[in-house]
């Protein structure tokens, strides 16, 4: 799996910190892990809560692709 995949893996059980992520998504350098989750923020995949500091997947990401 990618690491965008890992990361949103790692946030479907709940709100992270990017530490939290890190370790749960395997990711080794945090500068990567957080220009990752600002990309991800860009595409709608995932927000963050700033009075919380935590990461979490936004809420069209959580529902899934859609078919027609």
């Amino acid at each position: 799996m990618s690491d965008r995949e890992n990361i949103l893996s790692a946030l479907r059980e709940k709100p992270l910190k990017v530490y939290q992520i890190m370790r749960r998504a395997n990711v080794a350098n945090e500068e990567a892990c957080q220009t990752l989750l600002l990309k991800m923020r860009d595409d709608g995949l995932v927000k963050f809560d700033i009075h919380k500091g935590l990461w979490q997947i936004s809420g069209t990401a959580a529902r899934g692709p859609t078919s027609t």
